[in-house]
């Protein structure tokens, strides 16, 4: 599926994170997470999905330097000669065998699609002579070619919708000559079909029966994945019943499609995807092609630098070894990947698709000998900001050592969000630059330390019940200013609980701690954070017990924030009388549209560190033919109408067709929350996100 029918128009969004993130409450009754055994290593690493749909157009489009890292298995792309003309492009482009020496020197086959000789999709049949004809002429340009990285020729693309039975004759018998006219002038490259568009029991059984009876079945079984990742394992598992009940020999699985519009690119879409398809055995997957040819199937912006997206593929293209098992955690679509090396010294999990405060648990580490005592943790994060926002590099989230207990060790996420990628590295031993803090290593000073498979690194601080009681932190700083500061915690309260937090000796501020569900012992914390500033070098944090009810301390992180910059994501605001839509163009995944009415509007809240004139980013898309505004109040106080020019189309009309943009305004806040407030005005717009520096 190349081509898209416009989608429709929706709304705008946007997110920052507060001083002080509050988490859902978390039961007592903690769901399973996201689990990887790192004793059962089932296949090699060979980066099975890593390919794209037309993810090649030419030469330097695009470059090596974006390709390589990512370690592409196999391309789809077009026929020989094709006259397909990709969306955008008023030529065609991604011939599969001009394309050919690129996927090789990057380490790639390349999938020749036969049917896109033709001008049109969805094909327009001619005659069977014209086929033949064709068919004769690209497998003629196959062998001169001498191409040797060619994966095979995929007969047909979606046969369950594109083929014309009417002129053509039934699909079956169609696959049956075309299949006996390539090998007579071709017996050595390999065939793929039937690749339609869905999974279909009915439709491959017949095609394999008949493809069966007459000595032409494909050397490679394909089919596209376009609903979403969570069917996958079946629909591979009832084709292998099917295999079995014909007394077919298994055949390589190539899922030369997956992934929808609103899911291509999104870090944490994929990384379910991807999950799928190592877990479920199969070769090769691609993904499809729904915007601009030559990007990487979206993994690259229109400008030709990485985004979010490019980077789960990086990690991904990272793995080397063998691919360890994961379970996915059952509270949400949180999923991934991982591997071990070959010299056991280093496991990589790439994971996404949760929210809120989730918990990774890597066990089997009694099984590597190269791992014992302690293990070295670093988690990463790549945020989705949209496919033509450039992503420089991923976030560090913390550097820390975590003990192995029981052959384990449980890593605390907090404040996922569901586009976001993750990336986990762990090595054996000890780091000394580390950024994650554990409590029961800390000072403690009228509290107890305590054990319990719910804590990070099975350990953490309780019965801080005194008024003189508290836990103190030495931590580094690698440079003097702003850090954000998270607290992992368990209040098994009823009420929301308080400790002071003082920096340095300086005067205490309070945090608070929203009740939990359960206490360590029996059930998973939660996590708040708070901006703090620190001085280069070695700093105290301590955290006192406050007020007349209790939490446990489990770890704290640091982050270091740099220039104040804050980023609020429009459906994560107040949204009064408008909607909130899905959409991969838009930053995280989601926009606010349908801002319609006069009582529309968005309310965002921002932290500023002093009072002053900021800067503020809105991303906004405007699918009308003029100029409309928004009301913009900041504070209570009215401000000057926001204009947004027209965009050309709203934010769901075909992604990255630049459908969203961004206008700059100047604002006055004071020092903490300020309330800024985008309300309907004149004409319409969709709010996408707000950034404030």
């Amino acid at each position: 599926m190349k081509k898209m029918a416009v989608l429709l128009s929706g709304a705008l969004l946007l997110g920052m994170v507060p001083a002080l993130f509050v988490p859902a409450p978390v039961s007592a009754a903690t769901p399973a997470p996201f689990t990887v055994d790192v004793s059962n290593l089932y296949r090699p690493v060979t980066h099975v999905a890593s390919g794209s749909l037309y993810g090649l157009a030419e030469e330097g489009r695009p470059a090596d330097d974006l390709i390589a890292p990512t370690h592409p298995k196999m391309f789809t792309q077009m026929a020989p000669d094709g006259q397909q003309l990709p969306n955008g492009e008023t030529k065609p482009i991604g011939d599969a065998l001009k394309v050919a020496p690129i996927a090789k020197r990057n380490g790639a086959e390349v999938t020749i699609r036969l049917p896109d000789i033709y001008p049109d999709f969805p094909y327009q049949w001619v005659s069977w002579d014209d086929w033949y004809g064709k068919v004769d002429k690209m497998v003629q340009a196959r062998l001169d070619s001498g191409a040797d990285n060619i994966y095979g020729y995929e007969l047909w693309n979606e046969p369950d919708w594109t083929w014309n039975t009417k002129k053509a004759g039934s699909f079956n018998d169609g696959w049956t000559k075309t299949y006996n006219r390539i090998h007579a002038l071709d017996p050595n490259t390999k065939t793929i079909g039937p690749s339609i568009s869905k999974y279909d029991s009915n439709f491959i059984k017949s095609f394999l029966t008949n493809a069966r009876d007459t000595n032409t079945l494909p050397d490679i079984i394909s089919w596209h994945e376009l609903d979403g990742p969570k069917p996958i394992a079946d629909h591979v598992a009832d084709y292998r019943a099917i295999e079995k009940e014909l007394g077919i020999s298994p055949r390589p699985i190539s899922i030369n499609e997956y992934s929808t519009p609103a899911e291509e690119a999104v870090p944490g879409d994929l990384s379910q995807y991807i999950a799928q398809f190592e877990r479920s055995g199969v070769d090769t997957a691609t993904i499809a092609f729904w915007f601009r040819p030559g990007r990487l199937s979206n993994l690259i912006t229109a400008n030709g630098e990485k985004n979010g997206g490019w980077w789960l593929y990086k990690w991904y293209g990272d793995m080397n070894g063998q691919m360890a098992l994961t379970t996915p955690g059952n509270s949400s679509n949180l999923d991934g990947a991982a591997s071990v090396s070959n010299d056991k010294k280093e496991i990589d999990v790439l994971f996404g698709g949760g929210s809120g405060n989730q918990n990774v648990v890597i066990k089997g580490l009694d099984g590597l000998s190269t791992f014992s005592g302690t293990a070295s943790v670093k988690l990463e994060s790549t945020p989705w900001y949209g496919v033509d926002t450039a992503v420089s590099e991923p976030t560090t989230v913390f550097k820390g050592n975590i003990a192995i207990q029981n052959g384990q060790i449980t890593i605390p996420v907090t404040d996922m969000k569901p586009s976001s990628g993750y990336h986990v590295t762990i090595t054996p031993g000890a780091q000394s630059d580390i950024t994650r803090y554990e409590a029961e290593k800390a000072n403690v000073q009228g509290a107890s330390v305590l054990s319990s498979n719910h804590a990070s690194s099975s350990s953490y601080v309780g019965r801080i019940d005194n008024p003189d009681s508290y836990v103190e932190f030495t931590v580094n700083a690698p440079a003097a200013g702003n850090y954000n500061l998270t607290v992992g915690y368990a209040n098994g309260g009823s009420s929301t609980s308080q400790q002071s937090l003082s920096v340095n000796g300086a005067e205490a501020t309070t945090l608070n701690y929203p009740a939990t569900g359960g206490w360590l012992d029996a059930a998973d914390g939660a996590a708040v954070q708070q901006q703090i500033a620190l001085k280069e070098g070695s700093n105290t944090i301590r955290l006192t017990k406050a007020g007349s009810d209790y939490a446990e301390l489990d770890y704290i992180q640091l982050q270091q924030l740099g220039s104040f910059k804050q980023r609020v994501e429009a459906e994560d605001a107040q949204v009064s009388d408008a909607r909130i839509v899905k959409g991969s163009y838009a930053s995280n995944g989601q926009f606010v549209g349908n801002i319609d009415n006069s009582n529309s509007s968005v309310t965002f809240t921002v932290n500023a560190p002093a009072a002053g004139t900021y800067k503020m980013d809105i991303g906004y898309a405007n699918g009308t033919n003029s100029t409309s505004t928004h009301t913009l109040t900041v504070n209570g106080q009215a401000q000057d109408a926001v204009s947004y020019p027209t965009t050309g189309g709203w934010t769901a009309n075909v992604p990255n067709f630049g459908t969203r943009q961004i206008v700059t305004v100047s604002v006055n806040l004071k020092q903490g929350d300020n309330t800024i407030v985008l309300g309907k005005g004149n004409g319409y717009a969709e709010l996408d996100y707000i950034e404030v520096y």
